[in-house]
């Protein structure tokens, strides 16, 4: 029976992964967030912990529009990952200002 249940979580990881956002940005985020999380050691590949929310259902049908995922359980996955993986984008970018010289421009 384990190896059934091994079988089951893997295909719904594959099912999770292969339905990205249509957008490019929140996909792109998704990915990100996935990737980061595998590699710190943060997922262990099974969807076994249940959980109960209430939420706003304008709040659940918009979140559904703009990744495109059906799935409840997706949805909050993909919710999770990107709050749950560290993103250095705004430190960083904070730290650049006055890297450029004044004189700097872009030419088109």
């Amino acid at each position: 029976m384990g190896a059934a249940r091994t079988g089951r979580a893997s295909k719904r990881r594959r099912a999770f992964t292969a339905h990205l956002p249509p957008d490019p940005i929140v996909s792109a985020r998704l990915t990100f967030a996935l990737q980061v999380l595998a590699q710190e050691g943060q997922l262990v590949g099974a969807r076994t912990k249940r959980m109960s929310a209430r939420v706003d259902p304008g709040l659940l049908k918009a979140a559904k529009s703009k990744t495109g995922l059906k799935n409840d359980s997706d949805l909050i996955s993909a919710a999770l990952a990107v709050i749950a993986a560290s993103d250095d984008f705004g430190p960083w970018f904070a730290a650049q200002a006055g890297r450029l010289s004044k004189d700097f421009t872009l030419d088109f």
